[in-house]
């Protein structure tokens, strides 16, 4: 079995996940499509042996103890915390005796190769505890059930023995084959919105003591894989949202308007005296003011671009793709992902930048009206103002 030191190393990374309550990861939302939210891990490592041809502990089985291992997953996300995958997993074996069970001086070598594939299920702690998010770091468990074939080789060189599996001694015979429970943990770093890197340890409980051709005290065998693996997410992550499924705006302050400030006239005033005029010869003149900014809550106008049921993994692509400048928003309602760009006080200044965005080959650019961030009725009276 695994010694302290590797239950050390599989306890720090869950302290891990708890530590990084704000990074978790989610998918993008349409899931229910079966071509959706699916993921291809690759990964390369190295495995270590623990069952009855073993003494050394994790780290002392770096000298002479690992062999190379390697593994390919494919995983569909069923929500933003469950994802149901598919592995294949080839590994080389070695491991080194010194004395039995019943403490008799033997010098037992282990060499072969382990392959076995398995369903397994994965949940995302960080979303489990503290809800769906699209940040970069995701902790992660593992737990499945497949089935293991190996062919491996046990040499006493004190005696001479050697035993092969699938051989049969003294009435035993020793299977070549049996269910394997694999179990692990993994920490999932997005580098951009498809590609991610992972490091994983998976432990691998094959139901049965004959992969090291012995039986001396352990009652399973178990191969235990350190990896570092590259996926890329078809869908992506998805982008942050707020709790009305509305794209997050900044609300910016509205200029509050300055008072009329009164200018006197001399001259005018000089002339309603020599007239008779009582005038007072004050113009009262309204000073410049900067044009309101768009409050989050009031009635904006923007020029519609595109719209579709499936939202896109990239507003990137859509902005240099027609060369807009400034912001593209997204917004999310009655089902509809709506992209637009312009934010305007009037209708008709946003007729005029709707002729400049149909230049740029967006030949059915219209306006829109959102209020509280919601699409609304364009009114005649809205369109006076």
């Amino acid at each position: 079995m695994p010694n302290k030191n590797s239950v050390k190393i599989l306890t720090t990374i869950l302290i891990i996940a708890f530590a990084m309550n704000g990074f978790s990861q989610m998918r993008k939302k349409s899931n229910t499509k079966l071509s959706n939210n699916w993921q291809i891990n690759y990964n390369l490592g190295f495995t270590e042996f623990y069952g009855d041809a073993s003494n050394n502990g994790y780290f002392k089985k770096f000298s002479g103890e690992i062999a190379f291992a390697t593994g390919l997953t494919v995983r569909k996300y069923i929500n933003p915390i469950f994802g149901l995958g598919f592995n294949l997993w080839y590994s080389g074996l070695k491991s080194h005796k010194e004395k039995s069970a019943t403490g008799i001086p033997v010098n037992t070598y282990l060499t072969g190769t382990y392959f076995d594939g398995n369903v397994n299920l994965l949940i995302d702690f960080n979303n489990l505890f503290w809800g769906p998010s699209a940040r970069k770091f995701s902790v992660y468990g593992i737990v499945g059930l497949g089935y293991g074939s190996w062919n491996t080789q046990l040499t006493d060189s004190l005696s001479g023995l050697v035993i092969n599996s699938g051989d049969a001694i003294g009435g035993i015979t020793f299977k070549k084959g049996g269910f394997v429970i694999p179990i692990g943990v993994g920490l999932n770093y997005m580098l951009n919105e498809n590609w991610a890197v992972n490091f994983e340890m998976n432990l691998r409980t094959v139901l049965n003591d004959d992969v090291d051709v012995w039986r001396d005290g352990y009652k399973y065998d178990q191969p235990l894989y350190t990896s570092i693996g590259v996926s890329y997410f078809f869908n992506g992550i998805a982008k942050p949202k707020n709790k009305s499924q509305q794209p997050q705006m900044k609300s910016v302050k509205q200029e509050t308007l300055k008072p009329v400030v009164p200018i006197y006239n001399y001259r005018l005033q000089s002339t309603n005296k020599a007239s008779g005029s009582s005038g007072a010869g004050v113009i009262l003149i309204e000073p410049p003011t900067k044009k309101s900014e768009v409050s989050y809550t009031g009635i904006v106008f923007r020029v519609q671009i595109l719209a579709k049921r499936d939202n896109l993994p990239s507003l990137s692509s859509l902005k240099s793709k027609y060369n807009i400048d400034g912001e593209i928003y997204e917004n999310y309602q009655d089902g509809i992902h709506r992209y637009s760009t312009g934010m305007f006080l009037t209708y008709q200044e946003a007729v005029q930048h709707s002729q400049v965005i149909k230049n740029k080959g967006v030949h059915d650019a219209f306006v829109v009206a959102y209020k509280n961030n919601k699409r609304i009725h364009i009114t005649p009276e809205m369109k006076r103002k």
